[in-house]
């Protein structure tokens, strides 16, 4: 018997919580920069989320142990995934809004798709992930204004795509070499923050503060770290469990609208016409790749489903085995 579809109460408080944080990251990440400097705002919601994890790592009394071998694979996962990123986020708001700064985050599913396609032979792009890729690319050449040079600050855009890019390669890179450890998805984040605190701290540590620390600002950066960062982690894994990949990847359209209203609403940000238009054309391509990836999923289910139902194991006369009839769903 196929097991029932999770009801829509299992997740989607998680879920819908797991989106405001991530698109009210943004608007903490603008607030903390008015006293601390963009490396001390990734240092600061780095270790604060980790030591959430690590207290929810006591309580379940669960002891984390990394084979030798893997320790290359996650210092490059923790450079990329958290350290770098979350600097060159915290770079670019210095100098574009926190609005371009969200939209400009809904590209990372497109970082994701290039780079699974380059370290995942298997799971080479059909044509509709390619016609998502070039449509999603095309919508970051409208985000960002490329006509109209003096539109933005060309550095700040570059550093967003390059954090996106960051997370597309950590992703990839993930699902190569990570997915095999053994190690629980609370356990798996926290090993992932402690390499990237310890990449950032010397830069950190170096650095003065750009103000006296203000209430505003302490308390944006502890609601980045405790919320965005490692409460995000949580929820995210939550939601996968409970509801899919494919709905815990739709959060990716939802992000940018919080992100977005908040940038607006409470810091006042300006809003070009072609962010939303690119945006949203990005957000499509998006929805494309996604749907071509789902697609070969199901196919690959289907053909393997087939396999088991005519192959004979090892060392058994082949036989005609028939079909279930508990109900499944069928291709």
């Amino acid at each position: 018997m196929t097991s029932p579809a999770p009801s829509t109460r299992s997740w989607i408080g998680p879920y819908l919580l797991l989106a405001v944080l991530w698109g009210c990251s943004f608007l903490f990440i603008a607030t903390a920069l008015q006293t601390f400097a963009p490396t001390q705002v990734a240092f600061g919601r780095i270790v604060i989320g980790f030591a959430l994890l690590a207290v929810i790592l006591l309580i379940r009394r669960e002891r984390v142990r990394v084979e030798r071998r893997r320790i290359g694979d996650f210092v490059m996962v923790g450079a990329i995934m958290t350290a770098i990123p979350f600097v060159l986020f915290a770079l670019a708001e210095q100098r574009v809004t926190s609005v371009l700064a969200g939209l400009v985050n809904a590209t990372t599913p497109l970082f994701t798709a290039v780079f699974v396609a380059l370290l995942l032979p298997s799971e080479r792009p059909d044509r509709v992930q390619v016609g998502g890729l070039v449509l999603g690319f095309g919508g970051i050449a409208v985000l960002l204004g490329v006509w109209n040079s003096g539109a933005i600050d060309l550095v700040g855009g570059l550093m967003l795509l390059g954090a996106t890019f960051c997370y597309g390669l950590g992703n990839a890179w993930s699902r190569r070499r990570l997915t095999s450890t053994g190690l629980s998805t609370v356990a798996l984040p926290a090993i992932q923050l402690a390499v990237g605190a310890v990449v950032i701290l010397p830069f950190a540590v170096s650095t003065p503060l750009l103000a006296p620390v203000a209430p505003a600002p302490a308390l944006a950066l502890l609601a980045l770290g405790l919320g965005g960062t490692g409460l995000a982690y949580v929820l995210f894994w939550r939601v996968l469990e409970a509801a899919g990949a494919t709905v815990t990847a739709s959060v990716t359209y939802v992000i940018p609208l919080v992100s977005t209203t908040l940038g607006v609403l409470v810091l006042h940000e300006g809003l070009h016409w072609y962010e939303p238009v690119g945006g949203a054309i990005v957000l499509a391509g998006v929805g494309l790749t996604q749907w071509g990836a789902a697609r070969r999923r199901a196919a690959d289910a289907a053909t393997a489903a087939s396999a088991e139902l005519v192959l004979p194991p090892a060392g058994v006369d082949a036989q005609v085995v028939p079909e279930p009839t508990s109900g499944a769903p069928r291709s």
